[in-house]
Order: structure tokens, then C-alpha cells, then sequence
């Protein structure tokens, strides 16, 4: 079995692999980057067990990390919980299934370039990917397997926080399906603005880049708003929940 570690600004989500790429498992918790190796440690210890896992199990570990901060500490637990030193995923790991055509592409964070080889080595190219995190990012991926830029967005829960935050009448709010479109109260007007606003502008960035490929482009949405996003657009996009740990595997294995 593998491990596949996805070291987020909010969270650290793993995924277990079997020796064919197929994600048999997941769990998450909190990125903290104020706590030790111990915190670590447990958690993922705790995640093994609760799968009926034995650290012996473990052959490789690989990491797509943004939150430089807590990667000493992660290497540190997995390191004593189960002998292995782990690979963190990195531009070069990349390159070898992509061309990156960007200004800076050691800037490119380690999560965009995971989404970017797991949509092309999984549904080809050229490819839109949506990634629905702390913010949502989409990734541009031409026929050429040419990584070609893309946009970052504030995230759907970052936005409705701040806007929770900075408008002192608005609540906070769980986001879920309004009953009506036109919000008739202030929470439906919240749902609606956040879930279909959300989608609009998806759809209308889907439009914008699909004139600069010669060939249909897949479109890939991941990330955890993406269930929540994607049944309200107008453009047919598939979600794929593991896209970043396919990636990881595909280009260590």
C-alpha cells in the first residue's frame, strides 16, 4: 500500500493506494502549523488504524505540500512511524508528463501541478481543472500537454466568511441549496449568491478559455465545493475527488 499525502492551507487530506493507483481510503485533519511531529504522528497512526492498517503495510509515501512550515514535522512522523522517508512531489516529478510555459513555474504550487498531471495522465489533454479548495484555482492545459497558466480565485468558504465577517447584518451560514433562486430572506439570498454566483462565473471563465484550444477540452473539477459547485453549472464537468492522488502515484510509480 501507498501512501499519498495532500498538505493543504486548512487541511492535510491522505489518501491510501493500492500497488495499481486505485484510492482505497482517505481521511483529513486540521493543517496546524503550530504543533509538533507528535501531532502528526497520531493522526496518521490514527488514520491506519481506523483502516485496519499496520505501518508495515506502508512501501512509499509521497507529498504534494503548500504549507512549507509543517513539512519538516510531517517527514519527522512519518519517518518514525514507519521507517520510510518520504518523496515530496516537485516541478521536476512533473515535467515528466507536462511542459510548464509559465513566467515562474517553481512559484506554481505543488497542488495545481499534482491536478495538472493527474487530468492529463488520466483524461488527456488539452484540459480545464477546477480545483474547489481554500481557493479555487483553475489550471489550463493546452493539446500540447503544455501547462499554460490560470487563474486563482478567493474560495467558496473563504468567501462567505469574509463576507460573514465584513458585513456586520450577514450571518454565517452553511451553504446548501436554496429554495428559491430569487432569495426571498437573507440566508437564501447568501445560498443562492454564493452557489450559483459561484457557478456563473465558472461557466463564464469555461467560455472565455475554450476559444484558445484547436481541439475539445476535458473539464476536471476536484476539491471539496466542487459536489456542492458543480451540479450548478451549465457546462458538463466531471469531478474527480482524487485527481491530485492520482497524480502523485502516476508520477512516482
Amino acid at each position: 500500500m501507498h501512501i499519498l499525502t495532500d498538505i493543504g492551507n486548512s487541511t492535510i487530506v491522505t489518501a491510501i493506494a493500492d500497488n495499481d493507483g486505485q484510492i482505497t481510503n482517505t481521511w483529513r485533519f486540521k493543517t496546524r502549523k503550530e504543533e509538533t511531529f507528535s501531532f502528526f504522528r497520531y493522526e496518521l497512526k490514527q488514520g491506519l488504524r481506523k483502516y485496519g492498517l499496520e505501518p508495515k503495510d506502508i512501501e512509499t509515501v509521497t507529498i504534494s505540500s503548500v504549507v512549507p512550515e509543517v513539512n519538516d514535522d510531517i517527514v519527522l512522523a512519518i519517518t518514525d512511524l514507519t521507517g520510510i522517508t518520504p518523496h515530496f512531489f516537485g516541478l521536476e516529478d512533473a515535467q515528466r508528463f507536462i511542459t510548464i510555459d509559465i513566467e515562474s513555474p517553481s512559484q506554481l504550487g505543488k497542488d495545481r501541478l499534482a491536478d495538472a498531471v493527474g487530468a492529463v495522465t488520466c483524461y488527456g489533454a488539452p484540459t480545464i481543472v477546477i480545483d474547489f479548495g481554500t481557493a479555487t484555482t483553475i489550471g489550463v492545459i493546452n493539446e500540447n500537454k503544455t501547462y499554460l497558466g490560470g487563474l486563482i480565485i478567493p474560495g467558496v468558504k473563504t468567501s462567505v466568511n469574509a463576507l460573514s465577517q465584513r458585513a456586520s447584518q450577514l450571518p454565517a451560514i452553511t451553504i446548501e441549496k436554496p429554495r428559491h433562486f430569487i432569495g426571498r430572506n437573507t440566508l437564501e439570498c447568501m445560498q443562492s449568491g454564493i452557489l450559483n454566483g459561484t457557478a456563473a462565473m465558472i461557466d463564464g471563465l469555461i467560455d472565455k478559455l475554450l476559444p484558445s484550444f484547436t481541439q475539445p477540452a476535458h473539464l476536471i473539477a476536484t476539491g471539496g465545493m466542487a459536489k456542492s459547485i458543480i451540479p450548478y453549472c451549465q457546462h458538463q464537468i466531471t469531478k474527480d475527488d482524487y485527481l491530485l492522488f492520482k497524480g502523485l502515484f502516476n508520477t512516482t510509480h
